[in-house]
């Protein structure tokens, strides 16, 4: 047996009652949430003609946007115009009965849209829709004779402004002297004929008004072609010839325009783009946003007799193609007219944006213009600058190359007097008799070697000297270094100093001028041998090392153990005409600075801790791309 805790089954039972009072009132906050209106709007028209369907479109999209309630809109196209006999018109009442009056759920507000529908609905509306609100969209007002209207109907029309179609076309056309108007054979197309003759009535005195509704199609669009001079067309509606036979109008709106020998106008506007020059156009899209506005009035419980338009339903509009084929000047249009379909012209569309970039481009053309001027007086300035500098440079080497002269001249004469001796020893040979041809052939190779080496001194003072414009090319280090030194190998012996290389295995070759490379380091060996001949001292040696400079450049350096230089003179070494030499011009350095640096690298002079100077450059290594 089980015993059962009072107090705690009490607790039990008052957080079940709790609970559900709680999903009770959350549901209850959840029914308040407002009810769909429903709305039937039923056309007269076929589904698949274009203005209608923008009108239920426009519709729709205004409804659907109501921040207060949701509206649902359910739409039905009865196609009246094409089916009109009575055996019809029985099975589409009883339809709409079994859809809509039996329907769970049922509907607030009924649009009809077209005169045979309304007819229609002032029959039938109680067997359809009993006492819902019913709103009648027709041609003309449907409130005369009042009774006609039920209590639960209001009356209202398209909107069509046909007042200011004559003065319209009047003012295109000055000259026009017949207008005739299209319409055709239902009750719509007859009724649309009734009221364009009332308005366009008070023009027979300025232009003739011919009405073109008993033709079948083919024979419009025969008669079109034979308009007298100085007419014009109206097109309003063919829904039906006078055969009987049903149309789309846009489509037949387009036959008639291509064929007719006289401008087409139009009053809807899905027939622009289709051959009409234009005209006061009942727009589509605004209709439907002027009925929803009914609709919401209607459904808040606003009485029928203060149902009230806001907006215009008529727009004049225009094809620019129209207007250039029957030469319509566009100043002729009224004011705020909006003209489609233009041909795409640059200069039309975009005219201000086009001035506007040319006048951008006119000042950037004429700041490129001073740009390249300028940048060209620059070039030439600085081949100028160059030029002067290759012919510093040129003659700082002649210079230095004087300084050097006796020397080479010393180194020259070796081979020469070499020459000399062994062309006697080779005159003393073949002299003998017996001659010794064997000793006579040594004693011209001799002269051959002789001659070899004094071509090659010649040469290496013809580079020096050569006067070429700066151009860089793949320089080895070593043989750059030793060429140098065979120039000045003879005044360093002659001055007692020892010239020592230190250059790094695996150096990278360099990128640079050859003559001018030369020149620096001509120029920095020289300097060394007169410091330490002005030094004096038993032990002389210049130390010309190379090693490698981080990963791009090569460093070159030359120290010597001469009188060294001054704290206060290491800032003054590389200018120009700075010299510490009594015959000296103070140039050297300053050029070789300069040379290095149009190479991208750059020189410097250190001194030595114990004595002497070293005075060290860089030069950028070779590059495969600079080829």
């Amino acid at each position: 047996m089980i015993v059962l805790n009072p107090p705690r089954n009490y607790l039990i039972l008052i957080v079940i009652a709790f609970a559900s009072l709680w999903s009770g009132s959350f549901l209850l906050a959840q029914d308040v949430s407002p009810v769909a209106k429903r709305v039937l709007a039923i056309f007269v028209f076929k589904q698949s003609m274009p203005w209608p369907y923008r009108f239920e479109q426009s519709l729709r999209a205004a409804l659907t946007s109501n921040p207060s309630y949701p509206i649902e809109l359910d739409v039905e196209y009865a196609d009246q115009l094409t089916f009109s006999k009575k055996e019809y018109l029985s099975k589409v009442i009883d339809l709409y009965r079994y859809k809509y009056k039996f329907s769970k759920q049922k509907v607030d507000l009924v649009l009809v849209i077209g005169n045979e529908f309304a007819d229609l609905m002032l029959e039938y509306s109680e067997v359809l829709f009993g006492d819902i609100p019913v709103v009648l969209i027709t041609l003309e007002q449907k409130n005369k004779p009042r009774n006609l209207l039920k209590p639960n109907m209001v009356s209202s029309v398209y909107g069509f402004d046909l007042d200011k179609m004559g003065p319209l076309i009047q003012s295109l056309l000055p000259k026009t002297e017949n207008l005739f108007v299209i319409s055709g054979d239902s009750l719509t197309d007859r009724k649309f004929k009734n009221l364009a003759a009332g308005v366009l009535a008070e023009f027979n005195g300025q232009f003739a008004v011919h009405y073109l509704d008993d033709f079948s199609v083919k024979e419009l669009l025969l008669e079109v072609t034979q308009l007298p001079e100085n007419s014009a067309i109206l097109f309003l509606t063919v829904f039906r010839d006078a055969n009987g036979q049903s149309f789309i109008q846009r489509d037949l709106m387009s036959k008639i325009s291509e064929k007719a020998n006289a401008p087409t106008f139009g009053v809807i506007d899905t027939y622009l783009g289709h051959g009409i020059v234009g005209g006061n156009l009942l727009s589509a899209e605004n209709q439907g946003k002027r009925y929803a506005e009914i609709v919401e009035k209607m459904l808040k419980g606003e009485p029928l007799t203060n149902l009230k338009f806001k907006g215009k339903a008529n727009q004049m509009m225009f094809d620019w193609r129209q207007l250039k084929r029957w030469s319509i000047d566009e100043d002729r249009l009224p004011a705020g007219s909006i003209v489609r379909y233009r041909e795409a012209s640059v200069w039309g569309d975009y005219k201000w944006t086009i001035v506007g970039v040319g006048a951008i481009i006119f000042a950037q053309a004429f700041a490129l213009i001073g740009l390249t001027i300028q940048h060209r007086r620059r070039r030439l300035a600085e081949e100028e600058s160059q030029r002067l500098r290759d012919e510093r440079a040129h003659i700082s080497r002649v210079l230095a190359m004087g300084e050097i002269a006796a020397s080479l001249a010393h180194e020259l004469n070796q081979p020469l007097s070499a020459i000399r001796s062994y062309a006697q020893a080779a005159q003393r040979f073949l002299g003998n008799d017996p001659s010794d041809p064997d000793e006579a052939i040594k004693a011209l190779a001799g002269i051959v070697a002789g001659n070899r080496r004094a071509e090659e001194v010649i040469k290496r003072i013809r580079m020096a000297l050569k006067k070429e414009p700066f151009k860089q090319s793949r320089l080895d280090v070593r043989d750059l270094i030793q060429e140098v030194i065979m120039l000045v190998r003879s005044k360093a012996k002659e001055q007692n100093i020892l010239i020592r290389l230190e250059i790094a295995a695996g150096l990278p070759p360099v990128f640079g001028d050859h003559i001018q490379l030369q020149q620096v380091l001509l120029n920095l060996i020289i300097n060394g041998i007169e410091a330490m001949a002005a030094a004096g001292g038993s032990f002389r040696e210049i130390v010309v090392q190379a090693s490698g400079e981080k990963s791009d450049a090569v460093m070159i350096s030359v120290q010597d153990s001469g009188v060294g230089i001054d704290e206060n003179q290491e800032d003054l070494l590389f200018d120009a005409f700075y010299t510490t030499k009594s015959e000296g011009m103070g140039m050297g350095l300053s050029i070789s600075r300069s040379i290095i640096e149009d190479h991208g690298g750059r020189l410097w002079a250190t001194r030595n801790p114990d004595k002497g100077t070293t005075f060290s450059f860089t030069v950028p290594i070779y590059e495969e791309d600079e080829k």
